[in-house]
């Protein structure tokens, strides 16, 4: 999340010690239902070479990607299964999210949010006690 520091110039980065017990507000999104993931390039240096770059896609920001090529890549492969149904994909998003050191990005059927004011490791302890449960 984003913590407004007043005295910030833009002339450097805070990097933050993951182990730190320090707190800190922290963003712990979850999507739903799941189908496909991708983690990886572009960082912010070499965002501009996205294909959504041009149509909304900004650094270190959230997306939901309206008319998604992926989501209509997935329906192509798909639709010679037997029991396909387009009416099924309607429900899925395509989520970007846009990072310092890489882009994050998913196809799902919903998300939810959660912050909270905790360490990182704090913050990891909650995510594994939500996936284990």
């Amino acid at each position: 999340m984003r913590e407004p520091d007043p005295a910030w110039d833009g002339s450097y980065a805070t990097v933050v010690d993951p182990t730190s017990a320090d707190l800190r507000l922290i963003a712990i999104v979850e999507f739903e239902r799941c189908l496909a993931h991708k983690l990886g390039p572009p960082n912010d240096e070499v965002l501009h070479g996205h294909p959504l770059h041009g149509r909304g896609l900004v650094g270190y920001a959230a997306h939901v990607v309206e008319r998604s090529r992926w989501i209509a890549e997935l329906m192509k492969i798909n639709s010679v299964h037997s029991q396909y149904n387009p009416e099924e994909w309607k429900q899925y998003r395509h989520y970007l999210l846009a990072f310092h050191d890489e882009t994050f990005e998913c196809i799902a059927r919903s998300h939810s949010l959660k912050q909270t004011m905790s360490s990182f490791p704090e913050a990891l302890d909650l995510c594994t006690k939500r996936i284990l449960a």
